[in-house]
């Protein structure tokens, strides 16, 4: 994708889906200061909001169709919104480890305290999944007392170089032997096939 020439400081907002997400549990005590900074906003909606949440997505596009600042990305792909986004914000979406691992840059996070009850890892027994606390060691978290000054939060999260080497020991913890499995499933395959 080619750089754009103009660039804008652009926040991407990937919230999941439920009452404890982003646009559940904040919506516009985020966006409206969010929007405020003057910073190019993407909020990409988890795809179960279309359904779940039809009637929040719907009061928010409507507040801020106004706003030249903000687009609501609903493309299958979000490679596109990622690799325009300088800072991602989100709570416990998968898509904190998609913009982790490929764009390699900072990500904030709200919902510590999460409730995985409607979730599917609330079936899985013992400690919470890993992807969920993982995101507490390479990501800078964010509280709702921090919404009004969320531009001077932003610019002081900078992007060290230990949340860096963090970001990178959980992509390798998560993603080994990347570019091989291709390989490795035919490899398996095959010594399944003469074991049997």
């Amino acid at each position: 994708i080619p750089e754009e020439k103009d660039h804008k400081f652009t926040v991407l907002l990937s919230p999941s889906w439920g009452p404890s997400a982003i646009l559940s549990r904040y919506g516009e005590k985020l966006l409206d200061p969010l929007l405020a900074t003057g910073w190019n906003v993407i909020v990409r909606p988890h795809p179960q909001s279309k359904i779940s949440e039809k009637e929040i997505l719907n009061h928010l596009t409507s507040k801020y169709e106004k706003y030249d600042n903000i687009v609501w990305d609903y493309n299958s792909d979000n490679i596109y919104s990622m690799k325009k986004a300088d800072i991602m914000i989100s709570d416990f979406s998968g898509i904190i480890y998609d913009y982790t691992f490929l764009c390699d840059k900072p990500v904030m996070y709200v919902n510590s305290d999460m409730d995985l009850m409607m979730y599917d890892a609330y079936d899985v027994p013992g400690q919470k999944p890993w992807q969920v606390n993982a995101v507490k060691r390479f990501g800078i978290e964010l509280n709702e007392e921090q919404f009004p000054n969320i531009k001077q939060v932003i610019q002081s999260a900078s992007d060290s170089e230990e949340l860096a080497k963090l970001r990178h020991q959980a992509k390798a913890e998560a993603w080994e032997h990347i570019g091989e499995a291709g390989e490795r499933v035919y490899n398996y395959m095959i010594s399944k096939m003469e074991a049997l």
